[in-house]
């Protein structure tokens, strides 16, 4: 559950890691272990970023 609530954004890694009772290294174990990414990127705002720099 924790990491469908993850995966949609609902809620961040430190609070996911914190309902599936791990640590967040631990976390980050288990979403590798699970090929889901750790890193979320919004490609319109990077595009703002990108455009700004």
């Amino acid at each position: 559950m924790c990491l469908l609530l993850y995966q949609q954004g609902e809620v961040s890694q430190e609070k996911a890691a914190q309902i599936s009772g791990l640590n967040r290294r631990d976390f980050l174990e288990v979403l590798a272990r699970h090929k889901i990414d750790v890193f979320r990127v919004d490609f319109d705002d990077l595009e703002q970023e990108l455009e700004r720099a």
